[in-house]
């Protein structure tokens, strides 16, 4: 069970947009004359808002959302029923069928939600690693900095949502669209490791990705491969640290993709720093065994991890591409990218050949009452003997001095 007062580590964008104040408005005299004294730049709309308008003299509340709160989902979207809710603190619950519970902020209500596709052709996985949150690419917000999009967290798939009112009384019960947004990029970057039990580490906006399957371009050079303008992201697994790039496949079967670090080379291939092209290769696809025979523990990890391995990773394993390209949308998260993944291949080599039991648990502590007395035992040592000393008795003084 995971909290939201889980560690992660992330890396900060730098903005790549910068605002210019407007010049100021001056009215144009002729128009001004044309018009009565009465007329007002509301009298044109007051048509249009004098049903949600409130009583002259009154100004409408301004709903900032109470103290505290760590993000927002909007209910019954589109509907007149719209409500807004604002959640509190979440916590990831169950280990086969995961959900999400949040805490209401205003009153103490209860929204549940399930981490599991709502479709009766679709059966859920036991694994927390399925669970993809997703996130847009910076282009769809060109003017705002690019690492504020991860407050706004949504999923591929619909998924079912419980609300419960504060009196027990379910308000909602249905599949849905779930569209969080976070207050800080901090809640969000910890929602979405404790969702997957992995630590996001980084994100990086890409232009296109491909491999030697489904190459950059189609039959009429179009630009195809897995996925176009998407945000790849770099995550560490919390149970063997283990490192993987995920990346949601638009342009082939529309579903995540996450790669193993480990798979490919630590040395990137086929740069092109004007282009912020790299390729990635998978290791043992070219015909050497180099590799197996320097660590014969590095088969064994592999045959461990494709065997443990959750359906996020291709159904035949690293072998089924030579390599993956990537593209980058900004230069500055081509070189974050590269400088960072020297770092996640030398780490994850490092344990090479140690595989984690994936469905680990750990037992929780007993409870000891607080008047139960308890002493450690002394610390094993050879020095450590107990000498026993002949008992001497002290001679009796005959002539007592007076």
């Amino acid at each position: 069970m995971a909290t939201s007062f889980s560690s992660s580590s992330s890396r900060s964008y730098a903005s790549s947009s910068s605002f210019s104040v407007p010049p100021a408005y001056t009215p144009n005299s002729n128009l001004a004359s044309s018009v009565g004294s009465n007329w007002t730049p509301n009298s044109a709309v007051s048509a249009l808002t004098d049903e949600l308008s409130s009583p002259p003299g009154q100004l409408r509340p301004l709903d900032l959302g109470p103290p505290g709160y760590q993000a927002t989902i909007v209910l019954f979207e589109g509907l007149p029923e719209e409500k807004t809710v604002y959640l509190g603190p979440w916590e990831v619950v169950g280990s086969e069928h995961r959900r999400v519970v949040w805490r209401g902020s205003y009153q103490l209500e209860l929204l549940e939600h399930f981490c599991m596709a709502a479709r009766a052709y679709t059966l859920p996985s036991p694994h927390p690693a399925d669970t993809f949150p997703h996130t847009l690419h910076s282009r769809h917000r060109q003017f705002s900095d690019p690492c504020l999009l991860e407050q706004y967290v949504t999923f591929r798939e619909v998924h079912r949502v419980r609300y419960t009112a504060e009196d027990g009384v379910a308000i909602l019960d249905q599949p849905m669209e779930v569209k969080y947004e976070f207050t800080t990029i901090e809640s969000a970057i910890h929602f979405q490791g404790d969702l997957r039990r992995k630590d996001l580490i980084d994100c990086f906006d890409i232009d296109v990705v491909w491999s030697d399957t489904q190459g950059r371009t189609d039959t009429f050079g179009n630009v195809r491969g897995i996925g176009t303008v998407q945000r790849l992201k770099l995550w560490s697994d919390r149970q063997n640290s283990a490192h993987s790039i995920s990346v949601f496949a638009n342009r082939s079967d529309r579903k995540f993709r996450e790669y193993p670090v480990d798979f490919f080379e630590g040395e990137v291939r086929g740069r092109d720093d004007r282009r912020r092209i790299l390729r990635l290769n998978v290791r043992g696809r070219r015909g050497s065994t180099t590799d197996s025979r320097r660590n014969p523990l590095a088969a064994f990890r592999r045959h461990s991890d494709h065997n443990h391995s959750s359906s996020s990773v291709p159904r035949g394993g690293p072998l089924d591409i030579r390599y993956l390209g990537i593209q980058f949308s900004r230069p500055e998260d081509y070189r974050r990218f590269l400088d960072t993944w020297i770092v996640a291949h030398s780490s994850d080599s490092e344990f090479r050949g140690i595989a984690y039991p994936q469905d680990a648990f750990e037992l929780p502590s007993p409870e000891i009452p607080p008047d139960t007395p308890y002493e450690l035992p002394p610390p094993p040592s050879r020095f450590h003997q107990t000498m026993t000393l002949p008992t001497v008795l002290e001679p009796e003084d005959d002539d007592p001095t007076p």
